[in-house]
């Protein structure tokens, strides 16, 4: 045997690839020491058997049809697919398969790369991709919700809604005790562990704990932890404003025979409502955004410093591209929340970056005008009420099919700080939740609201001289 002989003969017997030489038939006629180690078969087990024994069931079809392809092209191809070894373990495999057309019976050399390493990343990382992106919607749509939310019927329907949801198999419940063998004092807002439950202590109510109860083995990932953490804050300082409100009412009860709200009521609900949205935007920001930029940041880091082919740096970085996106969705929930340098820029600047964001992705048109705005000195209550006011109102729009264009002109007139919205959409529904919002909204700033239902227009008026203090 030559010296060059040798020298094949040694690197195919310890190279750690699978190399092997099948017919059209796929026998194998050849083969390397590692394809027994790795598959589990021996040589005898394999002879004279369909190579595509050890493929699995599911991609078995497909490499049929690139083998198939192969042949008729007598060109050589590339593909990704699942081996399953004699034990059952499943292993993912890159194959370069090089036809022969001119040996007899065709043979074809495969060189097959165990790729199981890469490929669980690759499915780490899109998993943690889509289910970060979940829960993100998941607290967006739920805090928003929660802003129009005034019973505890309301409150308990949109939680067990959302925990059914989020939390597969977490069969949620609402109890009003713990277990006999629980002996800790247990305050609201608390998640503990309990045999093979969660507990959550909202608050109490009527001189009653009010409890929610999950299966714990339905919270899995430490991400779903930090979602159901900051749900459960959200929900508890709701939960405390209603109950509080409740409480307040009763007592109104006796001492006013007017249906309406009183201002200072919806005052102070608008004002911990705010206070909840920073809260919450705070949270967002310092877990989930966090967590987002680390993951995005280790990807960055392995693409960096790791050799890897076409095809899997090409998902990689679309996986690196969603990230990216929904790091840039978190930021916009979170400035959503609390919009930032509201008090500095004023109202004006303020609701002008507004329309421009929203302009990007609405589907119908905004026009703005403002006049007489330089003698305004709103107080930070009234800036943040007019620009959630003006927000409700593009929601609406957002929520109605045939509206193409939405206008603002915001002004002063006698002292009034004046409002008026119009669209070209349906008749405004007084009754809609957002209206209900936008005129309690109105109310709690000491302004009066009027509809002109014809034309969908209503007026602001905010007395610029009288004190919300």
């Amino acid at each position: 045997m030559s010296l060059n002989q040798q020298m094949l003969e040694t690197i195919l017997t310890h190279s750690s690839d699978m190399l092997f030489i099948v017919n059209q038939e796929r026998h194998i006629i050849f083969a390397t020491p590692s394809l027994y180690e790795i598959t589990g078969y021996n040589p005898e087990e394999l002879k004279g058997v369909d190579a595509f024994i050890m493929v699995h069931p599911e991609d078995r079809e497909m490499m049929m049809h690139r083998h198939k392809h192969l042949l008729d092209s007598e060109k050589s191809n590339s593909t990704e697919y699942r081996m399953v070894r004699k034990s059952g373990e499943i292993r993912y495999f890159e194959c370069r398969t090089t036809p022969l057309p001119g040996t007899e019976d065709y043979l074809q050399v495969v060189s097959t790369r165990d790729v199981t390493e890469r490929k669980q990343m690759e499915i780490e990382l899109e998993y943690h991709k889509n289910r970060h992106e979940i829960l993100q919607s998941s607290l967006k749509n739920f805090s928003n919700d929660l802003t129009a939310v005034m019973k505890f019927s309301e409150l308990e329907e949109r939680i067990m809604k959302e925990l059914v949801t989020i939390l597969l198999n977490s069969n949620p419940k609402f109890v009003t005790s713990f277990p006999e063998a629980a002996e800790m004092e247990i305050m609201s807002g608390n998640i503990v562990t309990i045999d093979d439950s969660i507990y959550i202590k909202l608050g109490e109510r009527n001189q009653r704990p009010y409890i929610i109860t999950l299966n714990a083995n339905a919270v899995t990932e430490p991400m779903e932890m930090i979602w159901l953490e900051t749900f459960v804050h959200y929900s508890v300082m709701v939960f405390e404003n209603l109950n509080m409100i409740e409480n307040l009412m009763l007592q109104l009860e006796t001492t006013t025979l007017n249906n309406e709200t009183p201002q200072w009521v919806l005052r102070m609900m608008f004002n911990l409502q705010e206070q909840q949205r920073l809260t919450l935007s705070s949270d967002l920001h310092d877990t989930v955004l966090q967590d987002q930029i680390d993951l995005y940041r280790r990807l960055e880091s392995l693409l960096k410093k790791h050799e890897l082919d076409s095809e899997a740096k090409e998902k990689l970085i679309k996986i690196e591209q969603g990230l990216l996106d929904i790091i840039y969705a978190i930021r916009a929930t979170c400035n959503n929340l609390r919009p930032p340098l509201l008090r500095e820029l004023e109202l004006e600047k303020s609701l002008e970056n507004l329309f421009e964001h929203i302009q990007l992705s609405s589907t119908f048109k905004i026009l703005f005008t403002s006049a007489n705005l330089s003698r305004l000195h709103l107080s930070e209550e009234q800036t943040i009420g007019i620009y959630r006011i003006v927000q409700e109102f593009l929601q609406r729009a957002e929520e109605q099919d045939n509206v193409s264009t939405v206008n603002f002109d915001l002004y002063v007139e006698n002292d009034h700080l004046k409002l008026i919205y119009c669209d070209d959409g349906k008749t405004i529904d007084t009754s809609n939740m957002r209206i209900t919002s936008i005129s309690q909204r109105t109310q709690s700033l000491g302004g009066g609201i009027e509809f002109t239902s014809a034309h969908g227009t209503l007026q602001l008026p905010i007395h610029l001289e009288r004190s919300l203090l």
